[in-house]
């Protein structure tokens, strides 16, 4: 491994220390708009479920440090130094998080309170995973894997507790790693040095194989028609093994979300067996995607701080069954009774299919164990979706009735990407 020179951190030290956090509130701000249907995906999949791991899981990386200490192991600095910054980190975050929370006042997802923007539990998170990664990242780049994983599972725990939206989870991510940099930089100024046992202009490295593991979040548009139209959300989970500087094999897991236009229906009612629907409108569930691919990926690495990622990637595509339903107004004929009802009314069935397309990302480095980039991936598949009467309202009456259409998926994802790069 080639050492990277001191003059070499001094310079970009400060760009650094702003990349994540200044992807994340970006990243924030552009799903502000989606996440109603970033909800939808959650309402969709998983609407029962309810965990409370993530109250206790946050504070795990810190624990993490105390658990090293009390074993012997070394980390940046002496367990002293190491209590002011993890002081100091959670005073710049309490502020940031409680003055915002309390000024911007928005709605959780679950209607509770006030008080959903940005996610508490999301940024002390992250802001503890920040502190095992400056005290021990250096030493094994598993512990930095280890403390944002389980800060990246907080996050998406918060999503699916239905208790913050997408963009305070993004947000409170950023402020909580912004918070520990800056209590970093503030006890490194009064301590005129960067570390008790070590030094980080000599402990940081160029990676000779970029080999990573990544999550991503994206969205995806629909270029199957003649004219460019929103499609869903994707996410996914990344790997990525190199053989040199330049060329390994990539693979990786992604879900995709795709929600269908829904339709009022102004007139025409629907005659059920001595009952009448009235008042139609369809509700149409979104298709779901899971897509298995890899393929060969080539790197190009663009002066010190940047890394050109370009690849080819083929697998298959499986589909999630879901329903065309319909809400009206049900009624007796005999006895005029009525009331709202929601009635499966359509099924669709996706068999699994091939896909294939490519991608390209330009990663930024924090550390040389810490990326985050932006991305564009390309997918092209065709499904086969079989339509028949709903078996929940229908039974197997009219099992015989059902259609067989394919349909031609040709989509464009841009996103961002956090990877943890181990040599």
């Amino acid at each position: 491994m080639k050492k990277i020179q001191p003059h070499y951190f001094l310079h970009k030290k400060w760009l650094r220390q702003t990349i994540a956090p200044s992807f994340l509130l970006a990243s924030s701000f552009f799903v502000w708009g989606e996440r109603e249907n970033l909800r939808a995906v959650r309402n969709r999949y998983v609407p029962d479920f309810s965990n409370h791991l993530d109250d206790y899981l946050q504070y795990a990386p810190a624990l993490g440090v105390a658990g090293l200490n009390l074993g012997g192991k070394k980390g940046l600095n002496s367990w002293k130094r190491q209590a002011l910054n993890w002081g100091g980190s959670m005073l710049i975050m309490g502020a940031f998080v409680n003055s915002i929370k309390y000024t911007s006042k928005v709605m959780r997802p679950d209607g509770t309170t006030q008080n959903s923007f940005p996610s508490g539990h999301t940024a002390t998170a992250f802001m503890n995973a920040t502190f095992l990664h400056k005290e021990y990242g250096h030493i094994n780049p598993w512990y930095s894997i280890a403390g944002y994983a389980s800060s990246s599972y907080v996050g998406v725990s918060r999503s699916l507790n239905n208790r913050h939206w997408i963009s305070d989870i993004l947000a409170g991510a950023a402020l909580g790693i912004l918070s520990t940099e800056l209590s970093y930089s503030i006890i490194d100024g009064i301590y005129k040095n960067k570390g008790d046992y070590f030094s980080k202009l000599d402990m940081n490295q160029e990676i000779d194989k970029p080999s990573y593991f990544s999550t991503r979040l994206s969205y995806s548009v629909d270029l199957s028609g003649k004219t460019i139209s929103s499609m869903g959300i994707e996410s996914a989970l990344e790997g990525a093994y190199y053989f040199n500087k330049r060329w390994g094999i990539v693979g990786d897991i992604v879900f995709g979300n795709y929600p269908f236009p829904n339709q009022e229906w102004t007139r025409g009612d629907l005659d059920l067996s001595g009952t009448r629907l009235t008042n139609i409108s369809q509700e149409t569930e979104s298709a779901g995607f899971l897509y298995l691919t890899g393929g060969p990926q080539y790197t190009k690495r663009l002066g010190s701080l940047f890394l050109l990622q370009a690849k080819l990637i083929a697998g298959i595509m499986l589909g999630i069954n879901g329903h065309v339903n319909l809400h009206g107004i049900i009624t007796e004929k005999k006895t005029l009774a009525y009331e709202n009802v929601l009635l499966p009314f359509i099924e669709y069935h996706v068999r699994p299919n091939m896909v294939g397309g490519g991608g390209i990302s330009l990663t930024a480095m924090m550390t040389s164990e810490i990326g985050l980039s932006l991305f564009s991936d390309y997918k092209y598949s065709k499904p086969t979706f079989i339509v028949s009467p709903s078996s929940k309202t229908f039974g197997n009456q009219l099992d015989y009735i059902h259609e067989k259409a394919s349909a031609t998926l040709s989509s464009l994802s841009i996103g961002v990407r956090f990877s943890v790069f181990v040599n």
